[in-house]
């Protein structure tokens, strides 16, 4: 074998290794999450022992996302721990995370899915909680049990003093525990009188009750309830409406002094003006009533002297008879009138002065016959 075919032998087996040790690790090595979609949530602790990047973070024991990094929250404090969750993992609005911790101290960060309809958005960010730390739990069960002893210890003592406080009451006050123990016995006789004689009137109202006719009473109350609450609610639903009816009358009211309230000066001053012109007219009422009941005054003689109201009937009746016989005068000077207005030289000043016989002359007369004719 020469040194060229050794050489390939070993170039051959070291890429048959690199294969084989490649295979093993996509075998038994979990990297499928490096090809899978993802988006982030953050979870907040007070504290997070033991966390680190690439943890797994679990629901329902099957390993759903990793750590991507784990960094101090300078806003709220505590731990602030990013998770890379796969997207075809979808958790609810209202999931839960949980640090748990085994026994050996390896810390995982625990899912509760929840029961929302709600998705919970990319880049949310979760409240975290604590484990129970035993050790804690311990170191605070010393302490309890450190207070619980020193309880212990302190009534122990109260209780000696009160043992003490009541040997020394029973050596110096045997005649006063004497009296109050008296008193006790006859406090118990009135008590037990008290309880007989609520027996006996518990007794009487079994009795009462146990009445047929009583039972009957009470049925027919029980019965009439119903019918009296709805008399009850029709008698509120009509007070409701008076009520109502009240209230729209008081507001046409006030649509109705409204207005009066607006000119209420105006109102007042033409009031005012009325209420003057009242008492000036009662004033001349009044001076007139004090003339007519003067015995001298006019309408005094005129109520109360028949004589004076004679004349003035006769000077009615004469005056009828005057106006009656005035009737042909007036009718001639209508004619008259109409005759002056139809020819008014019939009252010339000529006539006037000249005078008529009564017959007409000859002028009058070729005036009422016409124009003579002439001759060419």
């Amino acid at each position: 074998m020469n040194e060229r075919q050794q050489q390939f032998r070993v170039g051959l087996f070291v890429i048959a290794a690199s294969v084989v040790t490649a295979v093993m690790i996509f075998k038994f090595g979990d990297f499928s999450h490096l090809f899978d979609e993802t988006y982030s949530i953050s979870a907040h602790f007070d504290s997070a022992p033991g966390v680190e990047a690439s943890a797994p973070v679990t629901m329902n024991g099957i390993s759903v996302a990793q750590v991507r990094e784990v960094i101090f929250d300078s806003k709220r404090g505590g731990v602030l721990v990013l998770i890379n969750m796969s997207s075809k993992y979808r958790l609810r609005a209202d999931t839960r995370v949980q640090l748990t911790r085994s026994i050996l101290g390896d810390s995982t960060i625990e899912l509760s899915p929840g029961k929302s309809k709600d998705l919970l958005p990319p880049d949310s960010m979760l409240e975290g909680e604590l484990p129970v730390d035993p050790m804690q739990i311990v170191a605070n069960l010393d302490r309890r049990l450190d207070q619980t002893l020193g309880s212990f210890d302190q009534t122990s003592k109260e209780w000696r003093q009160v043992a003490a406080n009541l040997n020394s009451l029973m050596d110096t006050n045997r005649g006063s525990l004497s009296t109050v123990l008296e008193r006790a016995a006859v406090s118990l006789d009135e008590f037990g009188k008290t309880m007989k004689t609520a027996n006996m009137a518990l007794s009487n109202a079994n009795k009462t009750l146990a009445d047929p006719q009583v039972q009957e009473n009470l049925k027919r109350t029980v019965a009439a309830l119903p019918k009296l609450t709805e008399e009850t609610h029709q008698t509120v639903v009509a007070v409701k409406e008076t009520i109502s009816a009240a209230q729209k009358n008081l507001e046409n009211l006030q649509g109705v002094t409204q207005p009066l309230s607006t000119h209420s000066k105006s109102i007042v001053v033409q009031l005012d003006g009325t209420l003057r012109n009242l008492h000036s007219l009662s004033i001349e009422l009044n001076q007139f009533a004090k003339l007519a009941n003067k015995k001298d005054g006019s309408l005094n003689q005129f109520a109360s002297n028949p004589d004076l109201y004679q004349n003035l009937n006769q000077s009615a009746e004469s005056l009828a008879i005057l106006l009656k016989s005035l009737k042909p005068v007036v009718s001639d000077l209508q004619v008259f009138a109409d005759k002056v207005a139809r020819h008014p030289e019939l009252i010339g000043v000529s006539g006037a002065i000249k005078g008529s016989s009564g017959i007409k002359e000859p002028s009058e007369a070729r005036q009422a016959n016409g124009p003579s004719r002439t001759r060419n």
